[in-house]
């Protein structure tokens, strides 16, 4: 097994693992424990924080994966892979964004107010989150066909 495949299994697991903590926390917040979701949603973050500061020191000392034995079928995984966290990127994104916003309206008990006008942007947040959510889901997904077929690479 090479570094470089290593290194994606990891990071594969990593991606799983910041699924798993979202859709945790789309549960506490359905149950509205907005402490919980809170804490679930910025492990997550940071998880892919951790991610992306890994990748550029994969590139820096392994470089990029060559991709020319890739075949049609990889290249179609990879790129389905890379617009899923793209979209999950952008919308987790502006989903911590709108969170932030309304963050102080919760304090000091970490409770959402009652009315429907209460936090000023909340729908906008459910509605980022859930995309960030599927997209993560699909993320995940794909990444197991793009791991897969780097196994099946290493192994010829």
């Amino acid at each position: 097994m090479t570094a470089s495949l290593v290194y994606w299994t990891v990071a594969l697991a990593n991606l799983g693992v910041i699924v798993a903590c979202g859709a945790r926390g789309v549960r506490a917040i359905r149950r509205g424990e907005v402490r919980s979701h809170r804490r679930l949603m910025l492990v997550s973050c940071a998880l892919v924080a951790l991610f992306l500061v890994s990748y550029l020191a994969k590139v820096a000392w392994l470089g990029k994966e060559d991709r020319s034995a890739w075949t049609a079928l990889d290249h179609a995984f990879l790129y389905t892979h890379e617009t899923c966290i793209a979209a999950m990127l952008i919308a987790g994104g502006y989903a911590l964004y709108r969170g932030w916003r309304f963050q102080p309206l919760l304090r000091p008990g970490w409770a959402i107010p009652p009315g429907v006008d209460s936090l000023p942007g909340r729908e906008r947040h459910r509605r980022a989150g859930s995309v960030a959510k599927w997209s993560g889901a699909l993320a995940f997904v794909t990444a197991i066909g793009v791991w897969a077929g780097m196994l099946l690479r290493s192994t010829n």
